[in-house]
């Protein structure tokens, strides 16, 4: 009986630990949101963002399509925790893989907008 206790409460603080990771790139995406709408008042009116499409006017984009990275984010992070719910609790490599995506791709993108952000400020 103690032993189902003790796999109960693990299993239980696996998911706490699941959650918390995952919420941490939802909260950074708020964050950059309220970044992103405190410069615009600093920034020129067009910034690059797309940095594959040739040089000029094609990389340029307005502020409001910078509210695309945010998005990005709680969509991919979104995914993964639907995903996450939805694998076995054997199966918590996939769900480590997942969590370390999330925030991979959210660090990836937070160091892009401030890297932007500082170089146009």
């Amino acid at each position: 009986m103690s032993q189902f206790k003790n796999e109960f409460y693990i299993e239980n603080l696996n998911k706490n630990l699941y959650l918390y990771l995952a919420s941490l790139p939802l909260g950074l995406s708020l964050l950059l949101t309220f970044f992103i709408l405190i410069f615009f008042q600093f920034l020129p009116p067009k910034l690059p963002l797309f940095y594959s499409l040739p040089w000029g006017n094609a990389q340029l984009v307005y502020h409001q399509q910078f509210f695309i990275i945010p998005a990005t984010i709680a969509l991919i992070d979104l995914i993964n925790l639907i995903l996450i719910w939805h694998l076995h609790p054997s199966q918590g490599f996939f769900k480590n893989i997942l969590i370390l995506a999330s925030l991979i791709i959210t660090l990836i993108f937070l160091t892009t907008v401030i890297k932007i952000f500082l170089i146009f400020a």
